[in-house]
């Protein structure tokens, strides 16, 4: 065999094995994408708020890389809880699209969400727009449009980026007929002609829980401004008065929430605020007689802290060797307060209590003190507030408590 019948043997092999891994190829992509795909449908329909956003990140953050199918029924909400959901998703390596029910309706921040799925599918009598925001600040309109165009441009519909001055600033809404003519939308009777278009087999369905509808109640600013206003007000409250009272505690908590509700905190801030709470409750019903309401508050904000956040951290990373180390770290920490509660108990009964200590106790008036009229005494290297048990104590008086009724003492004078 000569030199050229060689190469042209060599020739004919090589084109032929690229043909055949050509088609190879090809059957293989085309077969890919007929695999039928998972999906996961989360019901958004809620108001875009704190509570929106615990919703899909507690179910996306568990669950990344997956596809999602968003159910939107939302008249919207805030822009900044739109912009954490739709990071939530991207950021999670996900795929979603939005499918709009019939007379249901995706407007204003429920909009942006659906426009940064890779499709959107409308019932009949479904709405879709509205997405001018308010107040009207041109910074905030500029922003959104200029959002909304590359989301439209990411799914490929740089064509449409048009309709972005449409949506935004004249807060037009469209129907269905009127979104799938131009482009916007696909038509979709119902969830299983979606299900179809994208070849998707749905395996779970999901709705916001009690403790995301409460967090959307309390994104309301006028709930969120009340909150942070009372959570103030208790802390001053804690800080003028004597001892422990759970105020200051519970007002710390009041502002968690307020914030958390005005997007302002991430959910972790609010999931370690209430295991914190849990906590320092805990410890001070270890120090207070009895097992009362702080100890039982304690184990209860402990144990909601603790859930949510299990419920967002990634399945994947739930390890064998972490609920190891998760069962022996709360088996050490169950023993500690145990023993701290035992310690605490053995102390108290060594301890004469606050009331035992006052009464008999001898002071003197820092004031002038009446029967009707209180006054101050120093007393226990303390000022407290106390009335006289028997006529005028003039200031700088030695006085003896007699008797103590939650935080004032009765005091007699003791003639010198």
């Amino acid at each position: 065999m000569n030199t050229s019948s060689l190469k042209t043997i060599v020739l004919i092999a090589l084109i032929s094995f690229q043909v055949a891994l050509s088609l190879f190829t090809i059957d293989t992509f085309s077969a890919e994408n007929n695999v039928v795909r998972e999906a996961i449908l989360l019901e958004l329909n809620l108001n875009i708020d704190g509570g929106a956003v615990s919703f899909v990140e507690s179910i996306v953050k568990s669950n990344p890389g997956r596809v999602y199918v968003l159910e939107i029924d939302s008249y919207g909400g805030y822009l900044s809880a739109a912009d954490r959901i739709v990071y939530t998703i991207e950021n999670s390596g996900s795929y979603c699209v939005a499918w709009i029910p019939p007379s249901g309706y995706a407007v204003s921040a429920a909009a942006l969400i659906a426009l940064s799925c890779k499709e959107v599918y409308m019932a009949q009598g479904a709405v879709i727009g509205g997405m001018k925001p308010s107040p009207e600040d041109p910074k905030t309109i500029e922003y959104v449009k200029a959002r909304a165009r590359s989301m439209l441009e990411k799914q490929g519909k740089k064509n449409l980026t048009w309709i972005v001055d449409e949506l935004v600033d004249k807060a037009k809404s469209y129907s269905s007929d009127e979104a799938t003519s131009i482009g916007l939308a696909k038509s979709a009777s119902d969830l299983s002609s979606v299900l179809e278009a994208e070849n998707l087999a749905l395996t779970s369905r999901v709705a916001p829980s009690l403790w995301d509808k409460l967090l959307s109640v309390i994104s309301h600013p006028l709930v969120s401004e009340l909150l942070l206003f009372a959570g103030v007000l208790l802390i001053l409250v804690e800080i003028f008065t004597t001892g422990f009272q759970g105020y200051g505690l519970a007002g710390a908590l009041m502002i968690v929430f307020a914030l958390y509700g005005l997007t302002l905190l991430p959910v972790e801030i609010l999931n370690l605020a209430l295991i914190i709470a849990g906590a320092v409750l805990i410890i001070v019903e270890l120090f207070t007689p009895g097992f009362g309401v702080f100890g039982l508050s304690g184990i209860i904000l402990s144990i909601i802290g603790f859930v949510l956040t299990f419920m967002n951290i990634p399945s994947e990373t739930l390890t064998g060797l972490i609920y190891v180390v998760v069962g022996g770290l709360s088996s050490v920490t169950g023993l500690l307060v145990f023993i701290g509660y035992k310690a605490a108990k053995a102390m108290k009964m060594r301890r004469a209590s606050i009331r035992e200590q006052l009464i008999g106790s001898i002071g003197y008036a820092k004031t002038e003190i009446s029967e009707t009229f209180p006054g101050t005494v120093y007393v226990l290297n303390e000022d407290w507030t106390a009335y006289s048990v028997k006529g005028r104590i003039p200031i700088g008086s030695k006085v003896r408590v007699v008797k103590v009724e939650g935080l004032k003492l009765y005091v007699e004078k003791i003639e010198e």
